[in-house]
């Protein structure tokens, strides 16, 4: 049985991730913070999610997770960055500290991982690496600096991984999601519920702006991880597949 890392694993979006990887028969580790989290999201978790302590900032505790993975004998078969750090806030009112945790966890979490579980990849001559980003890389997001920022980074390090990668047969993509049903969304439209307009208005008008008419659904991402990380994908690298119901075109 081939072997699926997800960091973030029990958040919205990568639970879902794990959830539908491991219904296609790969042995998925849930890999987060917390088990608390992890118990909390997967209540009934099917017997090959497993969970894995990681703080995916600790070169340790990416080398931990690897180490687990040959002691058991199987390989790394792919690897989904879906760990992220939301820092809200504008450019010009910049929280240094909050900034610095978004770029650790977000992007140099990422690179960690690419570079630990990259070179278990290249030594078993196979893998495919999928970078979750974000379609605000390409807008920008005013009142979110330093999220846009670091996913927009996260597109960089996906090209340059593949460029280097592709050469020992591992795939490096990305994934941009647009607007996705999650409590961090949710939280969005909150905070856009002002001056008469309540949060389902807000909601009511970012759909409105989405050619298909709704929010992505986390299934929406992790179809897509699983494409990304099939052999249907094998001949493709350095992309980025845009999930966001045609917002990007208008």
């Amino acid at each position: 049985m081939t072997v699926a890392i997800v960091t973030g694993g029990a958040g919205a979006i990568g639970s879902v991730i794990c959830r539908v990887l491991a219904e296609r028969g790969d042995c998925v580790i849930c890999a987060d913070l917390k088990e608390s989290t992890f118990n909390r999201a997967f209540a009934e978790a099917p017997a090959n999610i497993e969970f894995a302590e990681l703080d995916v900032t600790e070169q340790a505790s990416w080398e931990s997770i690897c180490a687990r993975v040959e002691d058991s004998g199987e390989r790394i078969a792919s690897l989904t960055n879906a760990a992220a750090w939301l820092a809200m806030g504008p450019i010009d009112r910049l929280d240094h500290d909050a900034w610095r945790r978004c770029f650790d966890v977000t992007l140099h979490g990422a690179a960690l991982g690419i570079h630990t579980v990259g070179q278990h990849m290249v030594a078993n001559g196979s893998g495919a690496i999928v970078n979750i980003a974000s379609v605000v890389a390409h807008s920008g997001a005013p009142m979110n600096a330093g999220y846009a920022t670091a996913k927009a980074g996260l597109l960089g390090l996906t090209r340059t991984a593949a460029a280097r990668l592709g050469r020992k047969g591992v795939t490096v993509n990305s994934i941009s999601p647009g607007w996705v049903e999650s409590p961090a969304v949710q939280g969005l439209f909150q905070a856009q519920a002002r001056g008469g307009r309540s949060a389902e208005q807000a909601r009511e008008a970012f759909i409105a702006a989405i050619p298909l008419q709704r929010l992505a659904r986390p299934e929406d991402i992790a179809q897509t991880v699983a494409f990304l990380t099939s052999d249907a994908a094998a001949y493709i690298t350095g992309i980025e597949l845009t999930v966001d119901g045609g917002l990007s075109v208008g």
